[in-house]
């Protein structure tokens, strides 16, 4: 994108700060949510591509719910409701911008074409951060267990557990997550913070972080399909694969040892029922490396399923 689309989304969208809750597998009632429009048979669902889902104990809570035989909205809110009481982790969005308007540079950004990502920040709120507080005392406000050159909070009043980088364009009404990514959990969990902290104190911290670890990877893309979906209006939403996102952003020549973990890239898209496409988002096709994969067969990503008919009618059963 070009920064100014990306100024403008963050000033279109600024203000009060975000509040996001998450529960373990809740990402399974928003995907259902976007899917099912106004409501849609459980038959149909199961032949669709998130019948997968429908096995998830809390999306059977949410089925339980539909006597008749068609999921509908409230359902599927009714329990993300319930959930929401049971001490779910609690997070707080801010947006920032990231990538480069010099060509040359493209590649060190690990962004697929000249511009700029706008940033989707998933930040500890105070449930974390008083505990945090108390174990780990850091100089200035600083964040201790974040990268300062990766796209994360700098400015010690919130601690980014992780992001998403999206890049998008409202004319195609396309969307493709980049790149998720948490600093603060692989660091945390590294054996020499026990020397700057102490280990009686790294080992309790770790026991606080703990529920985040499980599910950090979970949260921030299900926060960033609701805010491509809901708050940008956009339906369409790609995902790299492993090998074409790694060409596609440079790190595979010049990141040789710095490779993303592959799960976020090949498990992490199909547990979403994301399903492997050659088509490639629209506003990708100008960019020259890109035909010479396709022409190689070695261009691939995932996609978000949606639904064929028009969006709004009830699915028959």
């Amino acid at each position: 994108m070009e920064k100014t689309q990306v100024d403008m989304i963050r000033e279109c969208l600024s203000g009060s700060r975000t509040v996001f809750h998450y529960a373990p597998e809740s990402y399974a009632l928003q995907l259902l949510r976007d899917y099912i429009g106004n409501g849609m048979g459980i038959g149909a669902l199961r032949r669709s591509p998130y019948a997968k889902l429908l096995t998830k104990p809390i999306v059977a809570e949410a089925l339980a719910l539909a006597g008749n035989g068609v999921l509908e909205p409230w359902h599927l809110e009714a329990v993300a409701a319930e959930y929401r009481t049971h001490k779910p982790l609690n997070f707080i969005l801010t947006l920032d911008e990231w990538g480069t308007d010099d060509k040359d540079d493209r590649h060190w950004k690990q962004i697929c074409r000249t511009g700029y990502d706008l940033v989707l920040q998933l930040n500890f709120a105070n449930d974390h951060q008083q505990p945090f507080k108390t174990l780990i005392h850091t100089d200035g406000g600083v964040a201790p267990f974040s990268y300062h050159g990766h796209p994360v909070r700098k400015d010690g009043r919130l601690e980014t557990l992780a992001w998403a980088r999206i890049d998008l364009d409202f004319a195609s009404n396309q969307a493709l997550i980049e790149e998720i990514q948490s600093d603060w959990v692989k660091n945390a969990a590294n054996s020499d913070q026990d020397w700057q902290y102490g280990a009686d104190k790294m080992q309790q911290y770790r026991e606080v972080l703990r529920p985040y670890s499980k599910v950090w990877d979970e949260a921030i893309l299900t926060a960033a399909l609701c805010f491509i979906r809901r708050e940008l209006g956009i339906r369409e939403v790609f995902y790299h694969s492993y090998d074409t996102g790694n060409r596609l952003k440079g790190i595979e020549r010049y990141y040789e040892y710095g490779k993303p973990p592959r799960y976020l890239y090949t498990d992490l898209p199909k547990k979403f029922c994301f399903v492997k496409t050659s088509e490639a988002p629209d506003f990708l096709k100008p960019v020259r490396y890109l035909h010479y994969l396709q022409r190689h067969g070695k261009a691939q990503w995932f996609k978000l399923p949606t639904q064929e008919k028009p969006h709004g009618k009830k699915a028959a059963a």
